[in-house]
């Protein structure tokens, strides 16, 4: 794994982009995004200024190789809402209260976080597919919308009134009510002045599903333990397994032995990082792959659904349909 520090990388970021020229600012009047190529990786990033206190930041990014960016952050580093849609981040940072020197974020899970004046190596792998959103959040906001600190959690109004200074919440899975609310960020069917006004309430609405879902993990719920970072390599371990055994996989006991976890670990760990079972993963890499090799080859419909494991091809178009919407003839050219 390549180690580099975050002035090195962030550099190497902005003379891709100027080579290339592939920033645009402002393209609504108040955000601009950026694409940007090179050894490490490709990244599209979307970063929206909105009200005084409040902004987003969206990240599509498709890691080349492993590397760990070691950085530092200013103290004045604002509150950060998380939401993690793909793909995995593992994290080594040591002075967080609470939490383990070494931890990670993963699909489908929610943080909030508050880490100034502190020093992190962000670990992203190869061939993961990240995209997540962040809510930057500076302190002064919470005050200028006049919300009373007594009604948020108790870490957070902490940091709010000086008691705290760092901390890092899991929050679990992400309720279906969230993912509605980023999809329609992320589809947002307006442009210019009300393009701004539709986002600054859909971010408002997400930071409040957020705050209170952890509210209501305060009032009795145990909060969800961090994953271990090996556990989730493991179960990416497990994940490559399956893509090249498709067509006969392993049984999930012998997946688990092959990769260091027992059974039971490795159904959780396929939940809390990929949001699916081994068999539902299974099931869906089949038909992407069968939908890829239709059409990019010159396969029929039977040899496709054989070549990723289907031996009934009555059940594989009846699964096709179900998930594409269109029967696996119509992909035929």
């Amino acid at each position: 794994m390549d180690i580099i520090t975050s002035e090195a990388y962030y550099q190497q970021r902005q003379d891709c982009l100027e080579a290339r020229g592939t920033i645009a600012y402002n393209t609504d009047g108040f955000d601009w995004m950026f694409h940007c190529q090179d050894r490490y990786s490709t990244d599209n990033v979307w970063v929206l200024r909105l009200q005084s206190g409040l902004s987003l930041r969206w990240s599509d990014d498709k890691p080349y190789r492993d590397v760990g960016i070691k950085g530092e952050h200013p103290d004045e580093m604002p509150l950060i809402a998380k939401f993690c849609l793909s793909g995995y981040q593992g994290v080594r940072c040591s002075g967080i209260p609470g939490v383990p020197e070494e931890y990670c974020e993963a699909a489908g899970q929610s943080y909030f976080l508050a880490l100034p004046d502190i020093q992190e190596t962000e670990i992203y792998l190869a061939d993961q597919h990240r995209q997540f959103l962040r809510l930057h959040i500076e302190p002064h906001f919470f005050q200028t919308i006049g919300m009373d600190l007594g009604f948020l959690p108790d870490l957070l109004r902490q940091t709010l009134t000086g008691e705290q200074r760092r901390f890092h919440q899991s929050l679990g899975n992400m309720t279906p009510a969230m993912h509605k609310v980023l999809q329609q960020i992320l589809h947002c069917p307006y442009s210019h002045g009300i393009k701004r006004l539709f986002l600054e309430s859909k971010a408002l609405e997400l930071l409040a599903l957020q705050i209170d879902q952890w509210v209501e993990l305060e009032q009795g719920e145990c909060p969800p333990q961090a994953l271990k970072a090996a556990d989730v390599e493991r179960v990416y371990e497990a994940v490559n397994i399956l893509r090249r055994e498709l067509v006969d996989p392993p049984s999930t006991i012998v997946l688990a032995r092959r990769v260091g976890l027992n059974d039971k670990k490795l159904k959780a760990g396929f939940r809390q990082v990929l949001d699916t079972t081994v068999f539902g993963y299974v099931k869906t890499e089949r038909l992407e792959q069968a939908r890829q090799l239709l059409l990019t080859g010159d396969m029929t419909v039977t040899q496709a659904a054989s070549a990723v494991g289907y031996t009934s091809q009555g059940h594989f178009a009846a699964a096709f349909r179900k998930r594409f919407g269109v029967n696996p003839r119509s992909l035929r050219h």
